[in-house]
């Protein structure tokens, strides 16, 4: 009986160790579509649009650039604004005069894009933003999983009436916090749609969704050593209403970017959804991905002392 059972015991550890061998997959090529990066705002400063080109997977250098295109975005009062290249960069901007802001909740906004004579399009309503009600900071001593030194909140009261998604940016010394576990996207009240959380202030783990996320790739920086801020940091915080699709495609990226190699039964990475539209292409190549949406803005921020 002993004999027999070792024998499957080491039966099963041989399966388990053939199954180390390396695999190379042989990817595609590129097809080198268009990526619109359009995330405007309501803010009187310079606004920008970015169009690039996918790499290809396992390229690290930067995504090539798309240089000479002609964009516009029109509001439906028939207001249009021009975003002229700056220095052949592939960034577009359109830059207000003092005091000037693309307009005001409940425009609705379309953009036009020609690139060599392909067009793209797309279209995005400016959403209801809330006032922030107010954004603190706690001294917290250090216990376990929890280093000392001071740790921010939120606090926001969500409309009543389903359906308001908001998008919360934070920054550390004028710094964006921007890795992916740092997105911190809000539906209604709370994560995700159906909740039942509406009208009510933001739940506290979006509350505390301000707080520096480490990076849990770099072995350099320990995620319980080292306190989000500190005295004499700067945090200020955005928040940014945005359409129900900027969610939806804020959230796969999210789950791609964060959860994608952890889980046991994850699908294959994907393109995620894209309202970006092509007019008059027939190249899968000259296909979009990306996403245009206008935000209206409330932020506060302040130096911890």
């Amino acid at each position: 009986m002993y004999n027999k059972y070792s024998l499957i015991v080491a039966l099963f550890i041989a399966i388990i160790f053939s199954c180390q061998d390396p695999i190379d997959v042989e990817l595609s090529p590129t097809n080198g579509q268009v990526n619109v990066d359009a995330w405007l705002t309501d803010q009187s400063e310079t606004q920008v649009i970015k169009l690039r080109r996918v790499s290809p997977y396992f390229d690290s250098s930067p995504s090539p650039i798309i240089t000479g295109a002609t964009v516009t975005v029109v509001d439906d009062l028939g207001n249009t604004f021009e975003f002229e290249e700056t220095n052949q960069t592939g960034n577009y901007t359109w830059t207000p005069t003092a005091g000037e802001t693309l307009g005001e909740v409940g425009r609705q906004f379309f953009l036009n894009i020609d690139i060599n004579g392909k067009q793209y399009i797309s279209s995005s309503t400016m959403n209801r933003i809330m006032p922030i009600d107010s954004l603190v900071s706690t001294f917290l001593e250090e216990e376990f999983g929890q280093a000392e030194g001071y740790y921010a909140e939120l606090f926001a009261r969500d409309f009543p009436g389903v359906g308001d998604t908001y998008w919360i940016k934070t920054f550390k010394n004028g710094e964006f916090l921007n890795k992916a576990r740092e997105i911190s996207i809000v539906y209604d009240a709370a994560f995700t749609a159906g909740g039942g959380v509406d009208g009510v202030t933001f739940i506290a783990p979006i509350r505390q969704s301000v707080n520096r996320s480490p990076d849990l790739d770099d072995e350099s920086e320990d995620s319980f050593d080292v306190a989000p801020w500190a005295a004499g940091d700067s945090i200020r915080v955005e928040i940014h209403s945005i359409n129900q699709g900027a969610f939806s495609f804020l959230e796969e990226s999210f789950t791609q970017m964060t959860l994608g190699d952890a889980a046991l039964f994850a699908e294959p990475p994907a393109n995620v959804p894209t309202n970006i539209i092509p007019v008059n292409v027939d190249d899968p190549a000259d296909e979009a991905v990306g996403f245009f949406n206008v935000s209206a803005v409330s932020q506060t921020g302040y130096i911890i002392q």
